[in-house]
């Protein structure tokens, strides 16, 4: 799969645009900078009765704000309007200011996700808080499965980051670790990763990733751009059907589809090698298996986009906020509206926007209530507009997933040996894995049938940890040594939750000696690994302002 421009232009844009200077590594570090001093902001006001749609517009006004004061002569944006999905929405969740936005309530896992460009150099950024409803702190630890995936989650992006930092030093790569070569693979980060979920009995959920970041091509339309040169892992449904389909007893009473393998450099594969001088983006969900007495396979559950509500009474009220343009389609519009709409949206580039962003009424700072009244009258017409644009497939709706767990008894009853002629065409997936369950030939149709046709298929919470890294040479090291900086995320910013979970890591698996060891030179200061975090702004003037 080709993209559709030319060699030229694609060289000049994959690799002349993306080698580490000193001026690239400080949009970097700029735009790290502001999702760190945004996180702050927002963890600050998670336990002080903010909806959920109050607090995605203050984070987005106050990312709005610290950039119109640098890099003014270039591009720059919100990366990824700022999401906070709450127990088991997996990602998606940023309802506009005029929509209910839900309450937050004491023991519910809180993902804050948020995402900063400068001249198209992103950085990217979620968190998972536990909700105490209260300024005191909590009166006591999380426990439980929430407690469970809480502590996979930041235990493997922890071990993978260490692991990244070993591409620069490969000599201090534990030998549990090792193959060979020495090179830090796309199998190694994944089974690190499945070794860190099976001893804390949990599962990744499908849509997790450790994958390359580039100019302009951060994973935002993945699913709607096919990207030439791909580097990453993914984790999709048909890792665990592999997995599950292996333990079956009598393999003979399965229809196991045999289908050729595609080459291309747009399918996402594990074999490839991490090297100096790149940027990559880990984005990691666990969600807890404790709760379930028999096998079973997650998935992930689109929630309804036109009826605002998905398909049973007691789950998730909500519609899509944010939206992404395909720009690989044309077509003339018909509503004035919709035409003075698109222009705007032409205007916010190839990364994902909501329809507030569009208003001149979107708020600097603290907003007030006359402006917020003004923005919601904006938000009433760009929906009219925003029909007319959708239904033409002009702009791509990014969907609020939630994670739901199906039984594996359930879904071997109904395999369906043609389920590669039956795509759904409106879900975005990555090249090469449009369909979820290739060996059984379940589609993904079929799959989100048999979701919702079973009482057992239940909802999962889950946490999530993203951060992006740089791995730095010598040439742009801060030090006379390479480094990995790490630009959102980290100790300070990202610390963990108060919680207790009643598993551990075995010690007697090798990989997870070599997490162990992995651990410990991180904090060597002297022998270990060098690690760099980018840190938050710091405190506020009198006047409001952020200081650097």
């Amino acid at each position: 799969m080709d993209l559709a421009v030319s060699r030229e232009d694609s060289e000049l844009l994959l690799k002349d645009r993306n080698v580490l200077c000193e001026s690239v590594v400080e949009k970097y570090r700029t735009a790290g900078q502001i999702c760190q001093t945004t996180l702050r902001y927002l963890t600050g006001l998670v336990n002080e009765s903010v909806t959920v749609a109050e607090l995605c517009l203050l984070g987005d006004a106050f990312v709005k704000n610290r950039l119109e004061h640098c890099y003014r002569s270039s591009e720059r944006g919100i990366a990824a309007p700022t999401t906070v999905d709450v127990d088991q929405v997996a990602s998606g969740w940023c309802p506009e200011v005029d929509e209910a936005g839900g309450t937050l309530r004491p023991g519910d896992l809180v993902k804050i996700g948020v995402g900063v460009h400068i001249d198209g150099y992103t950085a990217q950024l979620s968190h998972t808080v536990v909700c105490t409803a209260s300024n005191s702190g909590p009166l006591g630890p999380l426990l439980g499965a929430k407690a469970d995936a809480v502590a996979a989650a930041h235990i493997a992006m922890e071990s993978v980051v260490a692991l990244l930092a070993c591409a620069l030093t490969p000599e201090k790569l534990p030998a549990t670790l090792a193959d060979g070569s020495r090179n830090i693979s796309g199998q190694l980060i994944r089974s690190v990763v499945d070794t860190v979920a099976q001893s804390f009995n949990c599962c990744v959920v499908p849509g997790s990733r450790v994958r390359r970041v580039r100019r302009f091509l951060a994973g935002q339309n993945e699913g709607i751009v096919a990207e030439r040169d791909y580097k990453g892992v993914v984790w999709t449904e048909s890792h665990q059907e592999a997995r599950l389909v292996a333990q079956v007893d009598d393999v003979r009473e399965l229809t196991v589809a045999k289908r050729t393998a595609q080459q291309s450099s747009a399918i996402p594969s594990d074999d490839f090698v991490v090297q100096e001088g790149e940027v990559y983006l880990i984005d990691l969900k666990m969600c807890p298996l404790a709760d379930r007495n028999k096998r079973g396979l997650v998935t992930l559950e689109q929630v309804d986009s036109y009826t605002g509500k998905s398909h049973r009474n007691d789950r998730l009220v909500a519609r899509s906020g944010a939206f992404v343009r395909d720009f690989a389609r044309s077509h003339i519009l018909k509503l004035k509206t919709s035409r003075q709409l698109l222009t705007r949206i032409d205007k916010q580039g190839v990364y994902p926007f909501k329809l507030s962003h569009l208003s001149p009424h979107f708020p600097q700072c603290a907003a007030e209530e006359q402006e917020l009244n003004a923005l919601k009258q904006d938000l009433k017409a760009y929906r009219l507009g925003m029909s007319e644009i959708s239904n033409n497939y002009l702009c791509v709706e990014s969907p609020i997933q939630v994670a739901r767990w199906v039984p594996w008894d359930h879904i071997l009853k109904s395999t369906n040996s043609n389920g590669n002629l039956s795509y759904d065409a409106t879900a975005m997936a990555l090249p090469g894995h449009e369909l979820p369950l290739p060996k059984l030939g379940v589609s993904a149709l079929k799959l989100k049938s048999l979701v919702n046709s079973t009482k057992e298929s239940v909802d999962l919470p889950v946490a999530r940890e993203c951060t992006t890294v740089m791995l730095c040479g010598t040439d742009v090291s801060s030090s006379d040594k390479p480094e990995l900086l790490r630009l959102t995320g980290g100790s300070k910013t990202c610390a963990p939750s108060w919680i207790h979970s009643e598993y551990e890591l075995n010690g007697e698996n090798p990989v997870v000696q070599g997490i162990f060891q992995l651990s410990a030179l991180t904090k060597d200061k002297r022998f270990g690994l060098q690690l760099k975090e980018t840190q938050p702004m710091k405190c506020l003037k009198d006047n409001g302002t952020m200081e650097l």
